[in-house]
């Protein structure tokens, strides 16, 4: 088997944030690659998330139009226990200073547009069950659903949480589920009293939730609960979502009440953690295939869009595939497993079940000095907190 060659063809299984974004990069290095997406349409039930400014830019240089698909977030205001306001991080401002907006966005209307710019070498509907390395060559190759086949030097799995390709390369492993979930919705306008360009945050005992402008007449709320979940023996409903934060912020409630039982997307929180290896032979996993992270430590996108530009740049300049690879996990898995270490915690900060511990964070919170509280908001547009592990 020769192992000394540039890469030509790359075959990606999974349509999300991380799999469209390596199509993109890729081929502005010139090399060839088709996105397989098991769907034949996009999802019709929407949610939103947030993209840092550090991944946004990377998204905006591959001809995303950010713009027009989400709204910069300029405010981000956290309230405490009690309700009231204990800070506000200024997120545009010093996400311009580093580069670019960190913004809000729709996922749906974010897949659409690098669809259309990913073209025709994305396949809808092309449900991937089974990858592998050709034995005695430098090739792998991908089966599908419908008996379909897709060859190419190295196949990348970027189909998330529920990875069909981690099913094969790790038969045995399943996410690290906490017992803990919620619900999100997206809906039209902007409740009375959230601000454009402002996602509003609320810390209450044993409960998360927020609501955000994602631009486009639009905006976002989720409700995450610390030690509980969304019942699984009836559909979800309003009714469950106000049982769980019966003390919301008025805005919040504004918002919940104005959303159809229809809309609401259940989530329930686990994660992957320390999965090694993330290859084996010439197919590999990025993103939440490789090192699933919990959707309430808001990085999970952010995270697949870095690992993708990462493995693209080796890529483009690879002569090893096995050298090549190894360097991808050396320089991502320390990374990723201190952003999941890191996040672990976060849940239980901002909606621990402690009086004391709430009062005690909220007084801390309530008296960050400004240039403390720029460090941290640099912190997380510039993702610092997970350069740490490099």
């Amino acid at each position: 088997m020769t192992h000394h060659m540039a890469i030509q063809k790359v075959v990606i299984i999974g349509g999300g944030m991380g799999g469209m974004t390596l199509a993109l990069a890729l081929r502005r290095a010139g090399i060839a690659c088709t996105v397989h997406e098991k769907y034949d349409h996009f999802q019709h039930m929407q949610t939103a998330f947030l993209i840092w400014s550090y991944a946004a830019q990377h998204l905006e240089a591959l001809g995303v139009p950010m713009t027009k698909v989400a709204a910069p977030l300029e405010t981000l205001e956290v309230h405490g226990r009690k309700g009231s306001t204990i800070c506000e991080m200024p997120v545009g401002e010093v996400s311009r200073s580093h580069g670019g907006d960190s913004y809000e966005v729709n996922r749906l209307r974010l897949a659409q547009a690098m669809a259309e710019l990913v073209g025709d070498d994305l396949r809808m509907g092309s449900c991937c069950v089974d990858v592998q390395t050709v034995v005695g060559t430098d090739r792998a190759v991908a089966t599908f659903e419908d008996g379909s086949t897709d060859e190419g030097d190295l196949v990348v799995g970027c189909d998330g949480a529920h990875s069909a390709v981690r099913s094969v390369l790790h038969p045995d492993v399943d996410l690290d589920m906490f017992g803990s979930g919620g619900w999100i919705a997206v809906i039209d306008g902007l409740p009375e009293g959230l601000l454009p360009n402002r996602q509003m945050e609320f810390w209450q005992q044993g409960v998360k939730a927020g609501i955000a402008d994602i631009g486009n007449g639009e905006s976002r709320w989720y409700v995450a609960m610390n030690g509980a979940e969304p019942s699984s023996t009836h559909p979800a409903s309003i009714k469950d979502v106000l049982a769980a934060i019966p003390k919301a912020h008025p805005t919040l409630k504004a918002a919940i009440e104005s959303t159809r039982d229809d809309q609401l997307v259940i989530t329930r929180a686990g994660d992957l953690l320390a999965l090694e290896p993330w290859y084996r032979g010439r197919v590999v996993m990025l993103g939440d295939a490789a090192h699933a992270i919990s959707p309430y430590a808001g990085m999970g996108a952010c995270t697949a869009i870095i690992d993708a530009v990462h493995l693209a740049a080796l890529v483009a300049q690879c002569t090893d595939i096995d050298a090549m690879l190894e360097t991808f996990q050396a320089d991502r898995k320390p990374i990723s497993d201190a952003v999941i270490t890191k996040s672990r915690g976060g849940l239980e900060l901002s909606a621990s079940h402690s009086h004391f511990k709430a009062w005690i964070r909220d007084l801390k919170m309530s008296h960050i000095p400004p240039a403390a509280m720029r460090s941290i908001v640099t912190a997380m547009v510039c993702g610092e907190e997970t350069q740490a592990a490099r």
